[in-house]
């Protein structure tokens, strides 16, 4: 870790712990289109984390396998449409010889989730657990040999804004998915 997080919101740590999701995906799945997961994800720098986990959720791969089909009693955030584009994603990545990633993948993809639960329903105070889930997803990209993303372009976001949380703001400017 080359950026000092201490002075970046949890909007901004949110929003390098995707950039770090990103690069995983990227680099280990290149010839995957994961704009659908990227969106969800960049929700999260610019909504209110209030239901975003639960809708975050709904595109992990053991919620997707989970459920017999697309069921909209089950599914209140993703359409069928989306059903079907994310688990194609995830069949194709358990049928292919990297079935081994497959656990790393559901383990990156639970960080953003974790960023935003860690605080549910409580005060920031200094934000050391949210430090722990940034370094747990660099882990993840040096452990693969995958450079880190440039945190300190997330400096604008600062935790002394909204008692630590940081102001919202368009994270998909951030996306090398998106963009």
């Amino acid at each position: 870790m080359n950026t000092d997080f201490n002075t970046i919101s949890m909007v901004g740590r949110m929003a390098y712990v995707i950039m770090c999701v990103e690069r995983f995906l990227v680099a280990v799945y290149p010839e995957k289109d994961w704009k659908l997961i990227a969106k969800k994800m960049w929700k999260a720098t610019s909504h209110n984390w209030g239901d975003w986990p639960i809708e975050f959720y709904e595109i992990f791969p053991e919620f997707i396998f989970s459920t017999n089909g697309y069921n909209s009693e089950e599914y209140e955030y993703i359409s069928e449409d989306e059903y079907h584009i994310v688990l194609d994603l995830y069949n194709d990545i358990t049928s292919e010889s990297k079935n081994d990633m497959f656990d790393t993948l559901k383990y990156i993809l639970k960080q953003p989730f974790e960023m935003a639960m860690v605080y549910e329903g409580t005060v920031i105070g200094d934000g050391k657990e949210s430090i722990k889930i940034i370094e747990n997803s660099e882990s993840v990209l040096l452990k693969n040999n995958i450079a880190l993303p440039d945190g300190n372009c997330l400096k604008f976001s600062s935790f002394s804004q909204r008692n630590g949380w940081g102001d919202d703001f368009e994270g998909e400017k951030l996306s090398i998915i998106l963009n």
